[in-house]
C-alpha cells in the first residue's frame, strides 16, 4: 500500500493494508473523509470481491463494548450518570477516555501498546458534522455561539426566547435558515434537527466533561469547565461523523452488536453503492470488498446506513424526523 508523505503513519504501522490501496490526506472539502482508493497504475487489475482491504487490530477500535476491557471504569461510570443514556453517550465516553487516559490507565492497560496510538489518532480528527467549525457558520453566526454550535443554547430556549418572538437561541435559528438554503429542507426541519443534537449533547455534558483532563485551547474565553464541555461537544460531533455498527466476534461465534469508530473505515467517502463491509474475526476487524473495485476507484461506505441521533420518546413525538438519506441529515452528521 502507499500513503501520502503528510499522512500520519502512526496508526497505520499497526494496520495491514492491501498492497493495491493508496491513502492520501483528505482535502479541506472532504472534511477528513476520502483519500482511500485503489492504486491507479494501469496494470494492477483492481481488487476482487471478498478480498481483505485492511486488517485492523480489535484493540485499536473505539466501541461501546466493555467485553474487551478497553473502556475504563471511569468512562463507564461517567456514561451511567448521564441524563439520557444512549449509544452516543457510551461511545463519546469511550472516546474521551481514550483521548485523555490517566497515568494509571496507561501503565495498567491490557492494550497499552495501542493507548498512545489511539490518543494520537483521535487528536488527528479535524472535522465533524456541519457546524463543528466556525467556517461553516460564517462570522455572523459564529460570533453568537457559545463554544460550538452544538453547545449553544439550553433545553429551556423556547421559553427564554418566546418573549422575543423567536423559537430558539438566535444562533440556532440563523443556522436553521442557512440549512434551509443548503439542503432544501424547511426551517422547522432544520431547527428540530439542530435542537435534537443540542439535547443529545446537554444530556451527556455534565457527566462526561470530567473525562477531559486537559481542555483544548481556544480563541473564545471561558472557564476551565466551559472548555471541557466544548470538548465534549466537539467529540460528539466528530464521533457522529465516524460511527458505524459492528457485530463483534464472540466466543460462541455470535458476538454482540456494538457502535464503533474503526480506523481506515471512519475516513471512507460516502456512496449509496458502497463497496466495503466490516467483519470481526477473532482479534481483528477486517475491511472487506463487497464487489470488484476498479483501478483508481474510491473505497466507500454508505452513510445513510450508519447510526443516527435520536432523542427520547417524548422529544421525538414533538419534532420532525429528518429522513435517513436526506441532505439535512447527511450534512449535519457527516459534514
Amino acid at each position: 500500500s502507499a500513503r501520502s508523505a503528510t499522512t500520519d503513519d502512526t496508526i497505520y504501522q499497526h494496520i495491514t493494508l492491501h498492497e493495491k490501496l493508496t491513502i492520501r490526506d483528505a482535502t479541506p472539502e472532504e472534511r477528513g473523509k476520502g483519500g482511500v482508493q485503489v492504486t491507479n497504475d494501469g496494470d494492477n487489475g483492481g481488487i476482487k470481491a471478498l478480498e481483505v482491504l485492511a486488517r485492523i487490530p480489535r484493540n485499536l477500535i473505539l466501541s461501546t463494548s466493555v467485553d474487551d476491557g478497553n473502556v475504563p471504569l471511569r468512562a463507564m461510570e461517567a456514561a451511567s450518570n448521564a441524563r439520557n443514556i444512549t449509544w452516543a453517550t457510551g461511545l463519546v465516553a469511550a472516546t474521551l477516555s481514550a483521548w485523555h487516559p490517566t497515568d494509571d490507565e496507561l501503565l495498567s492497560s491490557s492494550n497499552k501498546q495501542f493507548a498512545s496510538v489511539k490518543q494520537q489518532w483521535i487528536s488527528s480528527w479535524s472535522e465533524g458534522g456541519w457546524g463543528t467549525n466556525a467556517i461553516d457558520l460564517g462570522p455572523d453566526i459564529a460570533d453568537s455561539v457559545t463554544g460550538t454550535l452544538v453547545s449553544t443554547g439550553s433545553d429551556n430556549d423556547f421559553n427564554i426566547y418566546a418573549k422575543f418572538r423567536m423559537p430558539c437561541h438566535p444562533a440556532v435559528f440563523k443556522a436553521s435558515l442557512g440549512l434551509e438554503v443548503l439542503t432544501g429542507c424547511t426551517v422547522d426541519e432544520a431547527r428540530c434537527a439542530l435542537t435534537r443534537r443540542g439535547f443529545t449533547y446537554r444530556s451527556m455534558r455534565d457527566a462526561l466533561q470530567e473525562l477531559v483532563l486537559a481542555s483544548t485551547e481556544r480563541e473564545k474565553k471561558g472557564s476551565f469547565r466551559d472548555k471541557r464541555c466544548w470538548d465534549v461537544a466537539d467529540i460528539l460531533s466528530k464521533v457522529l461523523s465516524r460511527v458505524t455498527t459492528l457485530q463483534l466476534d464472540g466466543e460462541d461465534g455470535d458476538g454482540a452488536i456494538t457502535h464503533a469508530v474503526v480506523p481506515v473505515h471512519e475516513r471512507l467517502a460516502h456512496s449509496l453503492d458502497a463497496n466495503t463491509k466490516l467483519v470481526s474475526i477473532d482479534d481483528e476487524i477486517l475491511l472487506v470488498a463487497t464487489r470488484d473495485i476498479g483501478e483508481g476507484e474510491a473505497i466507500t461506505r454508505d452513510y445513510t446506513k450508519e447510526p443516527r441521533v435520536k432523542g427520547d420518546e417524548e422529544e421525538e413525538s414533538m419534532v420532525v424526523e429528518e429522513e435517513e438519506g436526506s441532505a439535512l441529515r447527511l450534512l449535519l452528521q457527516f459534514g
